[in-house]
């Protein structure tokens, strides 16, 4: 074959291909159809009516009791599952509560378990009914009926912690059980524990002795050379470093850190009379984020560094270098601490 007759060859073989290749285009065009003008023509649906029997401003998602409160899931529970929350006004876990639901309601008793359950027996008498039945081993107890024929069981187990119990109630027949029953009678055993509870909180604060009053000793300014100045504190070390961190904590100081090896306590101090210029920070300055408070605004952070000379105790104030400083600030930081040390 010449070259001629394989250029004429190859010509007819491109042009069959390129006539196949539309043909198959006009297939394609049946299979998937060209709607480009029907979407041209189409037009937005109009919104969905709401039924009348159901308006929007029905629709909350709102959980019920979080609106415009900032009680907490537990303060909450403990309102509306213990009765007592009000009426004797102390902690939540150092007080008869109701806890549960349906069958697993029950009541929690803090304290001994034996005495728990010679209160629970001696309940049944200022309700006018008598033991039926009783196990101390298992923690079971049956009372005779009461006038509708109602005999009640109680069951008492170990609490989830030391000096606890969980007590429930029922109906010796459970078959008869009426629950509003029980739980009104539940309700009447925390009532009843609650008062000999509030009693024993009453008597336990009359038997601990008063704690010792604050020991106080002369808290005196020292002016010290180069216009600096220090507090002598006639106490050990030991009594000021825990005087002087109450003081600290009370003020409302920032203590970033504290080591009582070393005797020092580092905080932050914005000092009410320093003026402070409000000048814009350039660009480098606000973006160096890396930068931590300290570097920063060093002015603002002192060590309250405490020295003991034997019996005796010390305090001077350092900048954030750790460097004695003459401030008026550090002046006015050791004024404040003596006025809440001095007796």
């Amino acid at each position: 074959m010449n070259a001629k007759h394989f250029k004429q060859t190859s010509l007819v073989v491109m042009m069959t291909t390129v006539l196949s290749a539309c043909g198959a285009f006009d297939t394609l065009d049946e299979v998937v159809p060209d709607n480009t003008q029907e979407y041209r023509k189409a037009e937005t649906m109009p919104p969905l009516d709401v039924p009348p029997d159901l308006s929007l401003n029905r629709i909350n998602d709102d959980i019920t009791g979080t609106q415009n409160s900032t009680a907490t899931y537990s303060e909450f529970e403990e309102v509306s599952n213990n009765p007592l929350a009000t009426k004797y006004n102390i902690q939540p876990d150092q007080k008869p509560s109701l806890a549960g639901d349906g069958a697993s309601r029950h009541l929690v008793v803090p304290g001994d378990r034996d005495l728990t359950w010679q209160r629970i027996q001696d309940f049944w008498g200022t309700q006018g009914l008598a033991i039926e039945r009783i196990d101390g081993r298992i923690g079971l107890m049956d009372t005779t009926e009461d006038s509708d024929g109602y005999a009640y069981r109680i069951r008492m187990e170990r609490g989830d912690v030391t000096k606890q119990a969980k007590v429930f109630l029922n109906a010796t027949d459970e078959t008869k059980t009426n629950t509003q029953k029980n739980e009104n009678t539940l309700r009447q055993l925390a009532d009843y524990l609650g008062g000999l509870y509030q009693e024993d909180v009453k008597e336990m604060r009359i038997a601990q002795p008063a704690p010792p009053p604050e020991e106080t000793a002369r808290v005196l300014l020292m002016d010290d050379e180069n216009g600096m100045q220090s507090l002598f504190i006639e106490q050990d070390f030991q009594t000021a470093w825990r005087r002087v961190g109450r003081v600290l904590d009370s003020k409302g100081f920032t203590v970033e850190d504290r080591d009582q090896s070393l005797g020092h306590y580092f905080v932050r101090y914005i000092d009410p009379f320093t003026e402070i210029e409000q000048e814009e920070e350039g660009f480098f300055s606000s973006i160096a984020f890396w930068r931590d408070d300290v570097e920063q605004k060093p002015e603002e952070y002192y060590y309250i560094k405490l020295i003991s000379e034997a019996a005796d105790t010390r305090v001077v104030v350092l900048d954030a270098e750790k460097n004695r400083t003459a401030s008026d600030t550090a002046k006015r930081l050791l004024n404040l601490i003596q006025e809440q040390l001095a007796p």
